[in-house]
């Protein structure tokens, strides 16, 4: 049974544009449920997330595992994001991070 929901919730993983299911699965060795185990763990982690609040030192950080994550977990447009406001230090991009961010959790939340 646990397999059909893992399937289920896969599949409406993939209708998402946010999420590329089989390549963050790709990443877990196609085990669904550590899969989705870290989805959880990944909106626990940051749905109370704003950049704004921290420091120049806490943004890099952030951002940088928040890249590694997001793109083990197949957040392609989320990582894209992430490596633009690195790369351009620019925080009028920290408005599509949060939408972003915002919508897979969303979608996350829904699912799971």
């Amino acid at each position: 049974m646990t397999k059909n929901i893992n399937n289920n919730i896969k599949l409406e993983l993939l209708n998402s544009p946010s999420i590329n299911t089989d390549l963050g699965l790709k990443y877990f060795n196609n085990n669904s449920s550590l899969y989705i185990k870290i989805l959880n763990r990944f909106v626990e982690r940051n749905e109370t997330l704003n950049l704004e609040l921290l420091s120049n030192d806490e943004l890099q950080s952030t951002l940088h595992t928040l890249k590694g994550l997001a793109s083990t977990l197949g957040m392609i447009p989320l990582t894209a994001i992430i490596k633009k406001i690195e790369k351009e230090s620019d925080k009028i991009l920290i408005n599509d991070f949060t939408q972003e961010l915002s919508e897979i959790i969303s979608n996350i939340k829904n699912i799971v």
